[in-house]
């Protein structure tokens, strides 16, 4: 899939999610709140606040609710998505494909949750975010990495079944361009969601518009697999498991 139409893909998912999005985003709160704990750690000098891929504005919200001093301006590709954030907030509609919008300016802290893996180079796109920092900025952003899924992998390899969800990056290509004097911090977490059965945990990715892959539309046949060779508790529950990477970095 070439990159125009894997785009057009992402903004109508993401576009049809807007509406209920904040009803079933609890992985993206729950690292909003890790971002906004981060920020209140370090030293930032003046400059402007952005946060791109700020979909309805969640982090944005959580952050100007502890600094109420600061606006952080919103950056996303989905008007659906930006028309869900508050009112009087400063939105950008703006493709990140395309690099920053030309009035990101002066700018000390780029946010960015749930985002950068979406984009079609992210380690390059994220050496261009560092590059309009102001001295003495910071980065911070969080994204799920390649060792995300791992009950859907099992399950796929061990019964001969394609997988079809999307091929989130490595965390040593997300750095490649990055020195090590530039990286303040880098922490993984894990993150386990329970589910009724299979049916209802890829209806949670659904809900957030996440489902985009470019890997071909799972089969009926290849679905109905999945659901009897899944790994379920004792209660006949399902997991998916994300490996999440929180990255700071400094401009010095």
């Amino acid at each position: 899939m070439d990159n125009i139409s894997w785009n057009n893909k992402i903004k109508k998912n993401f576009n049809q999610a807007a509406k209920d999005y904040s009803e079933h985003c609890s992985i993206q709160k729950y690292f909003s709140t890790k971002i906004v704990n981060l920020i209140k750690r370090i030293k930032l000098p003046e400059g402007n606040w952005f946060d791109l891929g700020s979909g309805t504005g969640l982090l944005a919200d959580e952050i100007e609710k502890v600094f109420l001093y600061r606006k952080v301006s919103r950056v996303d590709f989905s008007d659906e998505m930006l028309n869900i954030n508050k009112k009087g907030s400063n939105k950008i509609l703006w493709d990140l494909n395309k690099g920053l919008h030309p009035s990101i300016k002066n700018s000390s802290l780029f946010v960015s949750n749930f985002c950068i893996h979406w984009l079609n180079q992210p380690e390059n796109t994220l050496e261009n975010w560092f590059n309009k920092l102001n001295h003495g900025g910071k980065i911070i952003i969080s994204y799920p990495t390649s060792n995300s899924f791992p009950e859907w992998k099992k399950t796929c390899k061990e019964n001969n079944i394609e997988y079809t969800g999307l091929v989130f990056p490595k965390v040593k290509n997300i750095m490649t361009n990055l020195s090590s004097n530039q990286i303040f911090s880098s922490k993984t977490y894990l993150y386990k969601e329970n589910f009724e059965d299979i049916y209802k945990l890829f209806r949670s990715i659904i809900n957030v518009g996440a489902q985009s892959s470019q890997g071909k539309k799972i089969s009926v046949g290849g679905f109905k697999k999945l659901e009897k060779f899944w790994p379920k508790d004792k209660n006949e529950r399902v997991s998916l498991s994300w490996e999440i990477n929180i990255l700071a970095l400094k401009k010095t």
